[in-house]
């Protein structure tokens, strides 16, 4: 299979190519030459372009199957998959996500539940791209609204924070109900089955996440203390007491958002993915992996400018500190 990735280099699209790359397929990644240009080095063609002012390197182009991990804006998607369309392209795997739900993530949903049809936004942009391809290609995309992405690679970096902090040891903030579910998937099992999907065509709409229900905050958490070996000692604070103290939910408390905000965050249902074929590994061999990779050098090694402007900043010492003493004094 002749493969093309927009993207390719950073994150997920990473391990679409190595994934792709593994099964013996002809892979092209196009980007914008910022980051990852030694990759696959021999194994995979690239081309330097920039999806928002100049596709020229796709042009005249063949290729049997597309993964869009890049689109954000609706005028961009509708070029490229023109584009694409034009190339022969019979299979497209558009990375989306949850946010095309205005319910979400105050509420449950599921793939039926309706999506934003006007605004110009994050969540809009990715509803109005989703048509944008589906009208390029008809009845040839794979829309994958995705979950919570974590793995090596991870330049969002929400899980490898919590990595980081707790391998430090010390007494930890944990944030939240410590049974609460999260439905965190990684980056290497999407990228798996967006490969299966592209082998055999098949489209749709998917929600691309783990199974509801299926692992808790605090099997993350002490799984981290486990596989760094640290002396983490997790103090669980609950929602109140970190609203009280105006903790920032998911950029300062990575991972974290108080239930009564947002009680549908982790009830995604993905058993039509699950039915497709997407299988999850369990948390703990995401989580070590993560750690192998922070101790080979994390962000640091892939380059300046690697991580999303979207980040995880995390606690400082001094937040967690007073954070903490916050909750004692409740």
């Amino acid at each position: 299979m002749r493969l093309l990735i927009l993207g390719g280099t950073v994150f997920l699209g990473r391990h679409v190519a190595a994934e792709a790359l593994a099964r013996g397929h002809e892979v092209t990644v196009f980007h914008r030459g910022r980051h990852g240009n030694e990759l696959f080095a021999g194994q995979a063609e690239h081309l330097i372009g920039d999806r928002g002012s100049d596709l020229s390197e796709l042009e005249g182009g063949r290729w049997d199957a597309a993964v869009d991990t890049s689109g954000y804006q609706p005028a961009d998607v509708a070029a490229s998959s023109a584009l694409l369309a034009a190339a022969g392209v019979e299979h497209l795997a558009f990375v989306s996500t949850c946010n095309v739900y205005p319910g979400w993530p105050a509420e449950p949903v599921s793939e039926e539940t309706p999506v934003w049809t006007e605004g110009d936004d994050y969540g809009p942009n990715k509803a109005a791209s989703e048509r944008e391809a589906e009208a390029a290609l008809p009845g040839r995309v794979a829309a994958l609204r995705a979950g919570l992405l974590c793995g090596p690679h991870d330049n969002v970096f929400r899980l490898p924070w919590w990595v980081q902090r707790i391998a430090r040891g010390g007494d930890v903030l944990a944030p939240g109900d410590p049974d609460r579910h999260v439905q965190l998937i990684d980056a290497r099992d999407l990228a798996r089955w967006i490969v299966d999907l592209g082998e055999r065509r098949e489209a749709g709409v998917y929600n691309a996440t783990s199974p509801p229900g299926r692992t808790t905050m605090r099997e993350v958490l002490e799984a981290t203390v486990g596989a760094t070996g640290s002396d983490a000692e997790l103090t669980w604070v609950p929602d109140e007491a970190l609203v009280a103290a105006e903790a920032g939910a998911w950029v300062e408390v990575p991972l974290w958002l108080p239930e009564a905000e947002g009680p549908g965050t982790w009830r995604v249902a993905a058993a039509r993915a699950e039915a497709s074929g997407l299988r999850c590994r369990p948390i703990a061999e995401t989580v070590a992996d993560v750690w192998a990779w922070l101790e080979a050098g994390g962000a640091e090694a892939e380059g300046p400018d690697w991580l999303s402007p979207h980040a995880a900043t995390g606690m400082s010492p001094e937040r967690e500190r007073e954070l903490l003493a916050a909750t004692a004094a409740r």
